[in-house]
């Protein structure tokens, strides 16, 4: 019995070495595939980090042209404002211009008007006042 004590001693160290060296493989195999995974974990992110960092700059760049293309609007807009304000004052100046010559002109017609009108009327009681003594009568007295 002590040999066969012996030979299963035996069996179970020689099992206990090959379990230890199988135990250690795997540990080298599972740390090897570990190894990969961060890698490839790591190789991941920094793409990912890549990735992120040409769409913040591609963002950044639309957001700074857009910026630009709104502040040239904005300028373009004050220049159109400006010059319809300094339209709209020209035509207010010529109106007013246009308006002072009308009024000055209607001024003139009107005192010519009247002017002609005194003429034909001292010309009628003279023209009256003739065909009165002509006629021995005397002139009618004026309709209001």
């Amino acid at each position: 019995m002590k040999e066969w004590r012996g030979a299963a001693l035996a069996v179970l160290r020689e099992t206990r070495r090959r379990c230890e060296a199988l135990l250690a493989e795997q540990e080298k195999e599972q740390a090897g595939r570990w190894e990969a995974a961060e890698r490839e974990l790591t190789e991941r992110e920094a793409a990912a980090d890549a990735r992120d960092a040409e769409l913040i700059a591609a963002a950044e760049a639309r957001l700074s042209e857009a910026e630009r293309a709104f502040a040239e609007a904005e300028e373009a807009a004050r220049h159109k404002r400006e010059d319809a304000q300094a339209w709209a004052a020209e035509i207010v100046a010529e109106a007013r211009l246009r308006e002072e010559r009308i009024a000055r002109e209607t001024e003139r017609v009107l005192r010519e008007h009247g002017e002609e009108w005194d003429e034909v009327r001292a010309h009628m009681d003279h023209v009256r006042g003739s065909l009165a003594a002509l006629t021995g009568r005397a002139p009618a007295e004026e309709a209001p």
